[in-house]
């Protein structure tokens, strides 16, 4: 890997570079260093315990890294705190809802809009007269496709409808890096595979970096792949290249790359 930000056709919008995190003498993440171009589809794939969710906390700002460097769009965000770099263009989804039951999910969408513009919950009253907020939650809404869902509780969503309304609250920010961690934990097969096909209509130039355990959403959605082993990278590379690499099948995903990674089938 060369120096962080150089080469390649298409911009570097995510630059790990030799980031550690350490818990006294345990080190959960061990000199990693990564690119996630603009654009991209990159899944990082990896067992229980291979660093996944801490470096995925590292990005998003809520663990500072013990030594390393983390730059967004060229800018050295190591020192900056979760609200700043979501200032800056990260947003995230979260394994456990984050979604207030009972509201509708417009006046949902509506608060994650008026935190991004700078309003306060004090004036949630006020937002129906403020035809920029409701553009916003409708044109969040069109793009997680829950509009015909606008004026439903939160709480009376389906596991799936949950999830696409945690992206709607993500989108709100208007991110140019998506974090998604596990979306698919607890769906059915069915829900699943309309995530996929969500997540496979997103536009072209928002970054999406994913944590998932399911190797058919992994290689259904990613462009490109990075495996984690007890901290450090094991492989990262095409999905192709992924499933075909005998180290990644020995550790992980078994003979023609069907078997699971952490547990999940």
């Amino acid at each position: 890997m060369g120096a962080p930000g150089s080469g390649g056709a298409t911009a570097d919008l995510l630059v790990l570079d030799h980031v550690t995190k350490r818990y006294g003498s345990l080190a959960a993440v061990q000199d990693l260093s990564l690119r996630v171009r603009a654009g991209e589809r990159h899944a990082l794939i990896g067992p229980n315990g291979a660093g996944k969710s801490t470096l995925f906390q590292m990005v998003a700002g809520a663990l500072p890294s013990t030594s390393g460097r983390i730059l967004f769009a060229g800018r050295d965000v190591t020192g900056l705190p979760e609200h700043r770099r979501a200032r800056l263009g990260i947003s995230r989804t979260y394994q456990q809802s984050s979604v207030f039951d009972g509201l509708c999910v417009a006046r949902n969408v509506s608060i994650a809009v008026q935190r991004h513009v700078g309003r306060s919950r004090s004036v949630l009253r006020r937002a129906s007269s403020e035809t920029g907020v409701w553009q916003g939650v409708d044109e969040c809404l069109a793009r997680v496709g829950l509009e015909s869902w606008a004026d439903t509780p939160a709480g009376e969503l389906s596991h799936g409808q949950r999830r696409q309304l945690e992206v709607a609250l993500a989108l709100a920010t208007r991110p140019r890096l998506l974090l998604m961690d596990e979306p698919t934990a607890g769906m059915s097969a069915q829900e699943s595979a309309r995530l996929i096909d969500f997540v496979a209509g997103l536009p072209d130039d928002l970054t999406i970096l994913i944590v998932e355990h399911d190797m058919s959403v992994v290689f259904s959605l990613a462009t490109r792949v990075s495996v984690l082993e007890a901290g450090r990278l094991l492989a990262d590379g095409a999905p192709e290249e992924i499933r075909d690499s005998a180290a990644v099948q020995k550790a992980y995903l078994g003979p023609a790359g069907t078997g699971n990674v952490g547990g999940r089938p």
